[in-house]
Formats: structure tokens, sequence, C-alpha cells
């Protein structure tokens, strides 16, 4: 299959000025750091407060799609955030999908062990664990099915939307591809409060960012971000007692390399891949804004 060569704004991007699409601004770098600021604490806030009327997983729900997908749709309605240009499918050859499985199963697998040798030199605290055994380990295959919902897809499908979507996007426009995709994941991983499994998630979050910029679409992430997260719940669905004691040590050292090898091999293949990203409209020199302005508010 013939490989991609990639257009000449992802060698060196261009910078782009602050312009009008039909009646909404540019959303550019600034703003989408802005955002991130602004759904993270939203988010945070809104689950602590719905806490004791919804319970933890009730919460975790409204929360979620409240600061990572109600409100970039509201956004989206003030600023051309490219909305429909990155939640359309994307155009990519079949093969596409089945070495995207292989890289976040051998990225599982990778960075398995980074937590575990952290915890050797930071200790982990055990309320973490705690945590992890009393939310996330399921009793039956309908509490496992649930888990799945709120641990894996709603997260997999809002979380990209904000990410992959608004923020990786307003990066691009500001500071190119690169630096977006990397900056991106830097703050996907802050999202998420876990200094031992830092590392890997600003590593998976530029897997995710990696993806979506090959595509023009964040519908390969969400794929990507919902097998990783069902995963770790397949892992933790087969815990024993004495293994929740220290539950992250449940591979061993040298399947890394092999999962690495795996890893690299995947993401070369899905480079040399050729897909079709959108080609650039005529009204704008941005390929990931809006084909159309939509109808006023």
């Amino acid at each position: 299959m013939e490989p991609f060569s990639p257009e000449p704004d992802e060698i060196h991007p261009a910078p782009v000025e602050p312009q009008h699409h039909g009646s909404r601004r540019l959303w550019d770098g600034g703003r989408a750091i802005l955002f991130f600021v602004f759904a993270a604490l939203c988010s945070l806030l809104l689950g602590i407060v719905l806490l004791p009327l919804l319970k933890f997983y009730g919460s975790v729900v409204v929360a979620e799609i409240a600061g990572f997908a109600l409100a970039p749709y509201l956004v989206s309605r003030l600023f051309d955030t490219g909305w429909s240009r990155w939640l359309s499918p994307p155009r990519v050859p079949p093969e596409f999908w089945v070495w995207s499985i292989v890289a976040v199963f051998a990225f599982a697998v990778t960075e398995s062990n980074l937590p575990v040798l952290l915890d050797r030199l930071w200790p982990i605290p055990s309320s973490q664990f705690e945590f992890y055994r009393h939310y996330l380990a399921a009793d039956s295959p309908w509490e496992w099915l649930l888990f799945v919902l709120v641990a894996a897809i709603i997260p997999g499908v809002c979380e990209e939307i904000t990410f992959r979507g608004l923020v990786q996007t307003g990066l691009r426009r500001s500071f190119g591809p690169k630096q977006a995709i990397i900056w991106t994941g830097f703050l996907f991983a802050i999202l998420h409060l876990n200094p031992w499994n830092f590392l890997g998630l600003w590593g998976f979050g530029c897997l995710l960012g990696y993806l979506t910029e090959r595509t023009s679409s964040i519908w390969p992430a969400i794929l990507v971000h919902v097998l990783n997260n069902a995963l770790a719940l397949v892992v933790f669905a087969f815990q024993s007692p004495a293994q929740w004691e220290r539950p992250l040590e449940f591979l061993p050292w040298y399947a890394t390399l092999p999962a690495g090898v795996f890893l690299v091999i995947a993401i070369w293949r899905i480079h040399r891949l050729r897909t079709d990203p959108p080609a650039p409209q005529a009204n704008t020199i941005d390929r990931w804004a809006d084909p159309t302005p939509p109808e006023s508010p």
C-alpha cells in the first residue's frame, strides 16, 4: 500500500492568524488551555457536589458528560473548533484498525511496570489500592459491564472530545502538530492526578494524539482509549485477594521488551499506511476548520 505523504503544513506549520469563520472566531491554543482549566475544574467540582446525591458512579458519569462533552459542544457554537471535521469518521484502510488495536495492547504491557518501579522509589498509598478494589473490582459480569460503561466508554468518548478534539485542535493551530500532540498529552496526564502513572498517561495521550493527527478524526483515539480502560478493568477483574495487596505486579518484567518491539512496529505500520485526511477548505488556511459555518445559535 502506498505510504502517506504528509501535507506541507504538517512538516512546517505556518502560524494561523485569528480570523472569523461565519459568526464565530477561530479556536486557538490560548483558548484551548483556558478551556482545559475550566473543564477540569467544572468536572471535579460537579463530581464532588453530586457525590452525596448520585453516589460515586452517578457523579462520575454526570461530571464527565457535563465537563468534557456538553461544555465542548457549547464552546463549538461560539468558536470555529473544527467540531464537524474531527467528529467525522476517518477514511482509513482496515489494516489501520488492526495495528491500532495491536498498539494499545503493546503499550499497556510496555508501561505496566513503570508504576511498579516508581512504587519502589516512592510507595503508593494503600488508600489508592483500596479505592481500586472498592470501586473497580467487579463481583459479577453485570457489575463489570457497568464498570466498562462508567470507567471506559464514557471517559473514552468524553475525554477525547475535549483533549484530542478541542485542546489538540487549538494547540495545533497555534504551535503545529508535534507540539500539540506533546502538550495535549501532558494536560491529559495532569487531569488524572496520578503521579505514579503520570509518564504512562503522558505517553498514552501522545499515542492518542498521533492517531488523531494521522486521520483528522478523534474516532481512532476513542476506540484505543476505551480499549485501554477496558483492558485495565479486565486485569482488576482477575485479581485474587492476595494480589490486591500489590495489584500493579501482574506482568513479568521480561514481557516489557517484546511488547515495546510490537508497539514500535505497530506505530511504524500506522505511519506507513495511507490515510485520506480532509483537504483544506477554500475559505480557510486551516484544514481542521469546519467546512461551512453553521447557523447562528
